[in-house]
């Protein structure tokens, strides 16, 4: 089946009377990524751009199924091409969102693609997560879907939530940096049939008793 018109699927499944209003925004930021990696490598140059709306998209949002993002400060931790943190501003326009990369090209790019996009509830952080600690207790969620938590990323982002609030992190096979953390919740995402072959969702949830060293 067509990728776009599985993404559309989802989107009427999931956020039902706003799917239209919302793909005409992912129709726009697909139109930007496809332009925009022609300068600087937002995703692999190497993927057909119809498989956007499901390895990128669709994965994006695959968090929202177990998470409320609704009303939230967000921080997306090594956003990259602004994945997932673009689709969830889309999606979340009562959300807050901080958009974290530790490479000022792909900060500005994003900048560019929310201003394209006119998403007024976006921030941009061009510093490594080490950097902007002393700002501790400011994010309701924490997602991250392309790096890999180190041990010492771990009391780092445990002091930048808020009282019980949860990290997000995107999952494949390998959970190793996820079982760090002591109170996981694994949501096997059924991602497969979409060919983003193996997804886990991984939820960690602050405020339940664990120790933040």
């Amino acid at each position: 089946m067509n990728p776009k018109i599985i993404f559309k699927r989802f989107l009427e499944q999931t956020f039902h009377n706003r799917a239209e209003a919302l793909l005409g925004a992912f129709e726009r930021y697909h139109a930007w990524l496809v332009s925009e990696n022609d300068k600087i490598n937002l995703f692999s140059r190497q993927m057909d751009t119809d498989d956007i709306w499901t390895v990128h998209f669709l994965d994006s949002l695959l968090s929202t199924k177990y998470v409320d993002f609704g009303g939230r400060s967000v921080l997306d931790f090594g956003t990259g091409g602004g994945l997932p943190g673009i689709p969830l501003a889309i999606v979340y326009g009562d959300a807050t969102v901080t958009l974290l990369d530790s490479k000022k090209k792909k900060v500005a790019a994003v900048r560019s693609a929310a201003e394209t996009l006119g998403l007024e509830n976006c921030r941009f952080v061009d510093q490594r997560i080490e950097d902007i600690v002393e700002q501790g207790g400011n994010f309701d969620i924490i997602v991250s879907r392309s790096v890999k938590i180190e041990p010492a990323y771990k009391p780092i982002l445990l002091r930048l939530l808020k009282p019980d609030g949860k990290i997000v992190l995107y999952k494949s096979k390998i959970l190793d940096d996820a079982y760090q953390f002591d109170n996981v919740e694994i949501f096997e995402a059924e991602a497969a049939e979409l060919g983003l072959g193996e997804r886990r969702i991984v939820v960690v949830r602050e405020g339940m008793g664990w120790a933040r060293n």
